[in-house]
């Protein structure tokens, strides 16, 4: 608990208050169907099973904060990274849905002041009005991954001051002797923060959201001035081995102007094999070369993973089934692996991090003797390999 004594150096400004006849007109004005709901009612187990995934195992649940500044959140029609989730607020959650329109919305709770220690060390600065989840788990396989998107009204007068607001996504457990953040972006490890993912620094990361305007062309409906694109945590973990994790997000050096992390719902999960890879698979018709649209979710979300953490590798593997020739085969499942390969540079993903090659029918998953094994053995594998490390 820091001392009631401290004095920002920024002025607290309270949330604006539109005259009624404006407001009216303002929420007429916005699309019917664009909207973000938030939910302060979910016990703390039901707020965390709403974040859990496949593969894992999930027990001791601790919730600290105010009430009102945590949550569940669903959006529908609205052009922000996540659809659905959990989000963890330095203010009240309640303030979250709404177009922005003002630059210093501050829904600041003096009665849940309270410090963390582990975000006071990140920034040296006293921290305030911090929320805290944090759980113990066992993974069942070698990986854990997790997607996530930080916002803020810091966004973008405070940029490079000492209101540089924070969040944590600390690991504890067999690879980890002291806990690591999880929050990380670019090739140098960056950890994610108002002073290091900006409209100025590691902007591809960055949405602004700062018109101040009621036209749609801005408009993101929700209050924050800024947000990050969607971000994945993951790292390598011990299978079978108890770990911890703890978010936290708090305000640094005053109670004012709030900043959330929003978790999507179902993200938290462990996959992988004895290697720790994440294995995709990607189907395809006899001779055909080229992935079906049906797979550019997929591909999607693998690009943004692997653009959000330039040192992650992927690797891209061709298979026939046994049909035709040996040589015919070889070049069939290459020029697979180079189609998929190249929709992914095509999304952005750098040609370093991809390994491409064709196995021809050398590699298959089911006997070649019916079709149904055949259909099996017609496919791209993609192999999402993580550090050792997550920096």
């Amino acid at each position: 608990m820091q001392s009631d004594t401290f004095s920002p150096e920024k002025p607290v400004i309270r949330e604006v208050k539109f005259p009624v006849l404006f407001f009216i007109l303002w929420i007429i004005s916005l699309p019917l169907q664009a909207q973000v709901d938030v939910d302060t009612s979910l016990n703390r187990q039901d707020l965390v099973d709403l974040f859990m995934g496949e593969g894992v195992s999930v027990f001791n649940v601790r919730v600290h904060g105010n009430p009102a500044s945590f949550g569940s959140f669903e959006t529908e029609h609205c052009r922000f990274p996540l659809e659905k989730g959990i989000v963890l607020s330095t203010g009240r959650v309640s303030v979250i849905p709404q177009q922005n329109l003002s630059p210093n919305t501050s829904s600041s709770m003096r009665e849940g002041r309270g410090g963390d220690e582990d975000l006071s060390r990140m920034v040296n600065r006293p921290v305030y009005n911090s929320t805290v989840i944090e759980f113990d788990f066992v993974p069942l396989y070698d990986s854990l991954y997790f997607d996530y998107v930080f916002g803020s009204e810091e966004y973008p007068e405070y940029v490079g001051s000492p209101f540089n607001d924070v969040f944590c996504l600390l690991i504890e457990g067999p690879n980890f002797p002291r806990p690591v953040n999880l929050a990380r972006v670019g090739d140098r490890g960056t950890t994610v923060m108002i002073n290091s993912v900006n409209h100025k620094k590691n902007s591809s990361y960055f949405i602004p959201n700062f018109s101040f305007s009621p036209d749609e062309q801005f408009s993101h409906t929700i209050e924050y001035d800024g947000f990050t694109t969607l971000l994945t945590a993951a790292c390598r973990v011990t299978r079978g081995k108890v770990h911890h994790l703890k978010i936290a997000i708090g305000n640094v050096n005053d109670y004012a102007y709030d900043s959330g992390v929003f978790l999507r719902a179902g993200s938290f999960g462990s996959r992988g094999d004895v290697n720790g890879a994440m294995r995709f698979s990607i189907p395809f018709d006899f001779d055909v070369r080229v992935p079906g649209t049906e797979t550019g979710q997929l591909l999607d979300s693998l690009a943004q993973v692997l653009k959000s953490n330039p040192g992650w590798k992927l690797a891209v593997l061709g298979h026939t089934d046994s049909v035709g020739s040996h040589e015919y085969n070889l070049k069939l499942s290459q020029d697979r692996a180079r189609a998929v390969a190249d929709e992914l540079i095509r999304r952005g993903v750098q040609e370093r991090q991809l390994f491409v090659k064709g196995y021809g029918y050398t590699k298959p998953m089911r006997s070649n003797s019916e079709e149904e094994g055949r259909k099996r053995n017609r496919r791209v594998e993609l192999m999402l390999r993580i550090p050792d490390n997550p920096r």
